[in-house]
């Protein structure tokens, strides 16, 4: 049984009771009786067991009129036309309890949280901001508001709004609330270096860091900040805690090792991906080693290691490099080895290399934040 069917069940069991328990229906002014009341119930639950929610909910929603006591079960009613994809339908009910000049204070708090839901669930996102920013004001569940707002401006890219959000859940001490703040953090600063703002990029980076240490994204984005301002010392410290605190994203470092021990220190570099591959082998490490051994022209070194590579771990970047090192013997290849590596290049784009820790959502590029359950810092890379 869907949840939403299982709620419209209980709701009419309430239903039930209240009917037996208030009896409101004494015939005053010509109005309908208990007996016209019990009638409408038992056809309504009729309709509930005949697998016809749609007139079940219409007639309980007819039935009970809504006061103080009934104020919940027309809450849960719009909330089954919600949960049911039937947004108008709910937005009424809600619209009509708020209109109701007798609601307790908390009452009027849940019919605006509701109301909020949805206009969130259509897509309205200004109303429903507005009914969370109201909830805020009221003191009520401001929690939940700002989790809510949070959600909706992650949904309009609005990371300086979702950035405050998430900023006071973090205050409040909510679970994940820092790692969501530096991520929002990371997408300002990202903003501000392409626009060349390095001073506001490094102030929200610096922020990042400091509300989580373990920020990969902050750390790398601030490496590419200090290459790009010349600050090779302030890059290279960074990059070795990193290497330390989060080896697992050993592929995503390559670039940014490259670049600081470039030129003169390129032996350096190598000795990184030597040393690196021996801990943590991967693909990526192993096919940087072999372009730097054939930068270097070490045809011996780099054919000896691709041997090792092809025999123990073989992959379709390793067979790429294979046909394109070959290539400079013409008796070795021939017109299919071209077409090999083509199709291989092709497989390679579409290969899988990372995946969500959460909900298991695959990609072939780091995504910071998972598109499927929308959780920031869950991707990590595939062993391969």
């Amino acid at each position: 049984m869907d949840i939403w069917l299982f709620l419209l069940v209980l709701a009419a069991i309430l239903i039930g009771w209240i009917l037996g328990r208030w009896q409101p229906f004494k015939n005053r002014n010509n109005k309908p009786g208990p007996d016209f009341f019990s009638e409408r119930y038992a056809r309504g639950l009729n309709y509930l067991l005949a697998d016809d929610p749609d007139n079940a909910i219409k007639i309980f929603t007819d039935l009970i009129e809504v006061n103080k006591d009934t104020i919940e079960i027309h809450i849960s009613l719009g909330n089954l036309f919600r949960s049911k994809g039937q947004v108008d339908r709910a937005i009424k009910v809600h619209q009509n309890l708020l209109a109701r000049p007798n609601l307790t204070r908390k009452q009027r708090h849940m019919a605006i949280a509701e109301l909020a839901s949805d206009y969130l669930k259509a897509g309205l996102l200004d109303r429903a901001e507005k009914l969370y920013r109201e909830m805020i004001e009221l003191n009520a569940e401001p929690n939940l508001a700002y989790r809510r707002l949070l959600d909706l401006y992650i949904t309009e890219k609005s990371w300086g709004e979702a950035a405050e959000c998430a900023q006071v859940l973090h205050k409040n001490g909510e679970p994940e609330a820092s790692l969501i703040y530096s991520q929002c953090l990371c997408e300002i600063a990202q903003d501000a270096i392409k626009t060349g703002n390095h001073r506001l990029a490094r102030k929200h980076l610096d922020r990042a860091l400091e509300v989580d240490a373990n920020c990969v994204r902050a750390a790398l984005l601030l490496i590419d900040l200090h290459l790009k301002t010349d600050n090779l010392t302030a890059a290279k410290g960074i990059f070795k805690r990193l290497v330390r605190q989060s080896p697992e994203y050993m592929g995503l470092y390559i670039e940014p090792a490259r670049l600081i021990y470039r030129q003169k220190e390129d032996r350096v570099y190598r000795e990184f991906l030597q040393k690196q591959y021996k801990k943590h082998p991967s693909t990526r490490l192993a096919m940087a080693l072999l372009e730097n051994y054939a930068r270097h022209d070490e045809i011996e070194k780099a054919r000896e290691f691709l041997s090792d590579i092809l025999n123990q771990s073989p992959s379709f970047e390793a067979f790429e490099f294979a046909l394109r090192f070959l290539k400079s013997n013409p008796d070795q290849l021939g017109e299919t080895w071209e077409t090999l590596s083509s199709f291989l290049k092709s497989l390679q784009k579409k290969k899988n290399e990372y995946n969500c820790s959460r909900c298991g959502y695959e990609s072939h590029a780091i995504q910071w934040l998972c598109p499927s359950c929308r959780n920031w810092d869950s991707m990590k890379p595939i062993k391969l």
